[in-house]
């Protein structure tokens, strides 16, 4: 069947579906949350740590002040700049939520090349969802006026969480649009409800009603090839915190908000790499990128992903034995091997060319790595035909 006659046959079997008012969306989302929150919340509880909850919350009922504008230039900054070394030590945790793979149809056409975020001001879930979209985007472009913080509703799940909204923000990527909408504030309104703020577009609307039925906030559409619906991982970990403080913990692979933020990005970036036609970056052929692609293509973490890491062999400490690390060495090679052996590029206009397992071996440490130990990577070529979606 040609790809036409398939999206046509897509397009007639779709149903439509009401679109729901922005009050429905509310209290779809809280009741939804609500009902998961004892099972997802405690879980995530157990894996992310009591200790690091000790550790990181700090006294919780203390109410986080409004930062100033020092503040949010040094927690954005920081969110921008989590290293790609640290995505790769917070890896694949089993506590966070793959995206799910869909198919476009002719009306959803519409947002082809395009990340969509639909959310509110006043949604806890929003507010964890934007960190780990933030830390995901700035690897393939560059935001300007993101500057609204913001707290979510103190009256919902998770209260009073730090964020920012992305009413006035712009993106640029030479990838991609992003498309972000804030449907309400987080001002309540009598009555019941929040303000309202921004409507989706049309095409928006669209595939917003055919892959989020329920009207789930947040709601994240990369391109109409995996989306998001609600929070990717427990917002817990925010409570408590100041955006400076959240920023701060995000460079850190070991504690509570990392795991979760750095590892949803992990997964959004891979999402993100599936929409790059030409000249990916450099992160798309990581190994925690690699792995989860993988995962998005079969729709569930593979065995040592579903433990809480991926299936690269963990970095012994720099002081280690030369046996350890040549140990290492020859498992990380090993480990490459499967996944280039096992890589396809998420785009079906592009080929692969050649894809090899490469040595790099320094005379002195670089990224923990002793020198005189061959560290390796992925080298990828290929072609993508041009003009192609």
């Amino acid at each position: 069947m040609s790809q036409l006659s398939q999206l046509s046959q897509a397009l007639i079997d779709e149903i439509s579906v009401r679109r729901p008012t922005i009050d429905e969306l509310r209290t779809r989302t809280h009741r939804r949350h609500v009902r998961r929150r004892s099972l997802a919340a405690a879980s995530l509880a157990l894996a992310v740590g009591v200790a690091a909850v000790v550790a990181s919350f700090g006294t919780t009922s203390i109410t986080p002040t409004k930062p100033n504008k020092l503040q949010l230039v040094s927690y954005y900054q920081a969110a921008i700049n989590v290293s790609n070394s640290t995505l790769e030590t917070v890896g694949l945790p089993a506590t966070v939520a793959i995206p799910t793979r869909v198919n476009p149809t002719l009306p959803t056409a519409g947002t082809n090349g395009v990340v969509s975020y639909v959310g509110a001001e006043y949604c806890p879930y929003c507010a964890i969802q934007r960190w780990g979209l933030l830390v995901a985007l700035s690897k393939f472009g560059t935001f300007i006026n993101l500057n609204n913080e913001i707290f979510s509703s103190s009256s919902d799940a998770y209260p009073h969480l730090a964020s920012w909204s992305f009413v006035g923000a712009k993106y640029a990527s030479e990838y991609f649009r992003f498309e972000p909408v804030e449907l309400t504030s987080n001002k309540p309104i009598s009555g019941g409800g929040h303000e309202p703020l921004e409507k989706m577009s049309e095409a928006q609307r669209v595939a917003y009603d055919k892959f989020n039925p329920q009207g789930e906030l947040p709601f994240v559409d990369f391109g109409n090839h995996f989306v998001t619906l609600g929070a990717s991982s427990s917002p817990a970990v925010l409570e408590g915190l100041s955006l400076s403080a959240i920023g701060q913990q995000l460079k850190n692979p070991k504690s509570a908000v990392a795991l979760a933020v750095d590892g949803s990005a992990n997964y959004f970036i891979a999402s993100l790499c599936s929409m790059a036609q030409t000249d990916a970056p450099a992160i798309c052929s990581s190994r925690v990128t690699l792995q989860a692609m993988k995962d998005l293509r079969r729709g569930e973490r593979s065995p040592q992903t579903r433990s809480g890491g991926t299936t690269a062999p963990v970095q012994p400490p720099t002081s280690a034995p030369l046996s350890v690390w040549r140990k290492w060495s020859a498992e990380d090679r090993k480990f490459l091997l499967a996944a280039a052996a096992d890589y396809r590029y998420p785009n079906s206009t592009c080929t692969v060319l050649k894809i090899s397992v490469t040595p790099n071996k320094s005379n002195q440490t670089v990224l923990g790595v002793p020198a005189g130990v061959t560290r390796w990577g992925i080298s990828i070529e290929g072609k993508c035909r041009p003009g192609q979606n």
